[in-house]
């Protein structure tokens, strides 16, 4: 299972020899049942059989009961009540369940063992790709070790790179150590992510900024970037290493949910509590940097998508066209500020991606939400505008499934609450702090219902306003 590399592997033991025979092969293990040929025979065996002819040859000679056989007859009766003793002691042993348990851990833990050995393995290549991409690309670049372009000159190299600079710099000073230790000390594992979370986002940053860089770079890879290449001596292309932050956070994941699971067949509940939330980390962190990814490539919206707070949501729906009324398949953006409607183009394939055209958007504080719309199907609701500049814009959208409308909808009502509440707050503070205390009590004896909401969440500028 684990990935070959430069560092050697833990010391094997008879025991982790099997267990690695079993993850990285998966050999039958019912060889025991393959017959041994004359030729294969053991020494023992043949004994064994030679012994076993001997008693009968002596038991034809003779029925005749002299002192010899009785003396044979009273060491075979010996010989079997010493083996029933011992073939109970052992099937006593593989009958015991802790025994059993014992060895069911044991096995879980030199699995476990093999994965953190892939873990640091992959993580002291990952530094060393990082390094190709910092100490090679951007350092020539910077020395202008050969011609630069005008075009990747005042700063592009922040385009084409990101923030790599820093990842690499964490990454090599700090986490790979931090992963080194875990070999040892397998404890730390979880509580290292978690310890990490918010310097993990990071990666978000980088992939937001991946679909520029990958359009640069296009330009130039078959000139600058060949020829960079070739002085630096490298074997990849530029964009295959600056696809490994990308593919790193994904690994991070899919290694945690091992040892996770082998952590957890070992019985290690408080270890398995910490990675339980790592990987809980590890897959929000990479839905989030997919997500950015998306929004960098959002083209032709005017304003500064950074300022537009937090991307709660994204994805596609059947959206009306204000001009037409068709529906009409939307990429969907929502922000705690705005929501964006764009237009996907060009198709999605191993080796493109869709670019996103803005088409519309409407602000939160001027949003209103109607959860049912007037055909009364329950994959629709519906939006309307209330900013004075956009008159009369209202949006029939419609969900794939109804859980998906209802996911959407319950994003949107959440922040239209949050708001709503903000103004409450800065009207009547002293008012709005009973209220919540009140809440707050009334939530302590009652639990949550369900229910189904009719209500039609206005926009909170007209609310300012009135």
């Amino acid at each position: 299972m684990g990935n070959k590399t430069s560092s050697p592997g833990p010391p094997l033991t008879a025991a982790s020899e099997e267990c690695e025979n079993e993850i990285q092969t998966e050999v039958n293990e019912n060889e025991d049942n393959v017959f041994i040929t004359h030729e294969e025979k053991s020494p023992d065996v043949t004994s064994s059989i030679e012994t076993s002819t001997a008693v009968e040859s002596v038991e034809n000679a003779s029925e005749l009961s002299s002192p010899g056989n009785v003396l044979l007859e009273k060491s075979e009766e010996q010989d079997e009540i010493s083996n029933e003793g011992s073939s109970s002691e052992v099937a006593d042993q593989m009958n015991d369940p802790q025994v059993c348990l014992d060895e069911e851990h044991e096995k879980a833990l030199i699995k476990r063992k093999f994965v953190l050995q892939e873990l640091v393995n992959t993580e002291r290549d990952y530094v060393r790709d990082l390094g190709y991409l910092v100490e090679g690309y951007l350092k020539l670049m910077r020395n202008e070790e050969i011609p630069v372009p005008e075009d990747l000159k005042n700063g592009k190299d922040k385009i084409v790179f990101g923030n790599i600079e820093a990842i690499y710099e964490w990454h090599r000073d700090s986490f790979c150590a931090e992963i080194e230790k875990c070999l040892e000390e397998p404890q730390r594992l979880g509580l290292l992510f978690r310890r990490y979370e918010r310097r993990l986002n990071m990666y978000v940053v980088y992939c937001q900024n991946k679909p520029k860089s990958e359009y640069i770079v296009s330009e130039y890879l078959d000139t600058f970037f060949e020829e960079a290449r070739q002085k630096l001596g490298h074997k990849l292309q530029l964009p295959d290493l600056l696809i490994k932050p990308v593919q790193r956070i994904m690994k991070y994941q899919l290694l945690l949910k091992d040892i996770l699971k082998y952590t957890e067949k070992a019985g290690l509940e408080e270890e398995a509590q910490n990675l339980r939330k790592a990987v809980q980390i590890m897959h929000i962190v990479p839905k989030s940097a997919n997500d950015m990814m998306n929004v960098g490539r959002l083209q032709g919206f005017d304003g500064k998508i950074t300022a537009q707070g937090k991307l709660l949501q994204q994805g596609v729906l059947l959206v009306s066209d204000p001009s037409t009324g068709k529906m009409k398949e939307r990429q969907v953006f929502l922000f705690e500020q705005i929501i964006i409607f764009s237009d996907s183009v060009g198709p999605k394939t191993q080796f493109s991606t869709p670019v996103y055209i803005y088409k519309n958007h409407i602000q939160v504080n001027k949003m209103a939400l109607e959860e049912h719309s007037e055909d009364g199907d329950p994959t629709k609701f519906l939006l309307k505008s209330k900013d004075p500049l956009q008159a009369g814009l209202a949006f029939v959208i419609q969900g794939k499934t109804i859980e998906d409308r209802n996911e959407w909808v319950s994003n949107i009502r959440a922040i239209l609450d949050t708001q709503l509440d903000f103004l409450r707050a800065l009207q009547s503070p002293i008012a709005y702090q009973k209220e919540l205390t009140k809440d707050i009590a009334w939530n302590t004896y009652t639990s949550p219902k369900s229910y189904v909401s009719t209500r039609v969440y206005e926009p909170v500028a007209s609310l300012i306003h009135a």
